[in-house]
């Protein structure tokens, strides 16, 4: 197996990830000990190394072992484009024709997501998802204007992209939030929502 320009801890961290494919539980200072890592921060430094030479992908589930050489075909390699929530426009029209943003590359592996031409991602801003979805968290979303009860949703509300779900509660729209300490938001008749689309994965610290 070839694994040209990886350091020592890297390729441990390969081999020991491809014999232990169930990872749920398992801490950052348990595979440090596994594999003679001076440090659970180590651990955590050269796995994000991995996640950018695309030896592994990162979401909400951790980190997943997603080739183990150089030399393993990766699924097709997709740019899509990434919008600060600064940049997402005032008035929701069509933000992914309209304003400017970075790209990131990904596979369709990494999304879980056959047809990516309608995507994009946003870069959540704030705690009122969490836990679901933190500060700084990468959001894939699918561009659409219908979801289902249980959905995250894209919404522009008075010219404020947000990420919320969209709840009825007697007669009334409401935004709600994840985090309890945060109030639930009335969408009355005078106010401008729209919804941009729905939450598809979130992707942690990238």
């Amino acid at each position: 197996m070839s694994t040209k320009n990886l350091d020592t801890i890297q390729k441990s961290l390969i081999a020991f990830f491809k014999k232990n494919t169930n990872q749920e539980g398992i801490t950052l200072r348990e595979i440090a000990n596994n594999i003679w890592a001076s440090h659970p921060q180590t651990v955590l430094n050269k796995l994000n190394q991995l996640v950018l030479k695309w030896y592994f992908a990162k979401d909400d589930q951790g980190y997943r072992l997603i080739r183990e050489s150089i030399t393993d075909k990766l699924n097709d390699i997709v740019q899509l484009p990434i919008y600060g929530f600064a940049q997402c426009g005032n008035k929701g029209k069509n933000v992914i024709d309209e304003y400017t943003q970075e790209k990131i590359p990904v596979t369709v592996a990494m999304l879980g997501i056959k047809d990516v031409s309608t995507c994009f991602f946003v870069r959540a801003k704030g705690n009122s998802m969490e836990p679901k979805i933190q500060d700084g968290d990468l959001v894939l979303i699918k561009q659409q204007d219908h979801y289902d009860i249980n959905d995250y949703v894209f919404v522009i509300h008075n010219d404020l992209p947000k990420l919320k779900k969209i709840i009825q509660q007697d007669g009334k729209r409401l935004l709600e939030s994840v985090n309890r300490f945060f109030d639930s938001v009335e969408i009355s008749k005078y106010d401008e929502a729209k919804v941009i689309g729905v939450v598809k994965k979130i992707i942690k610290d990238m």
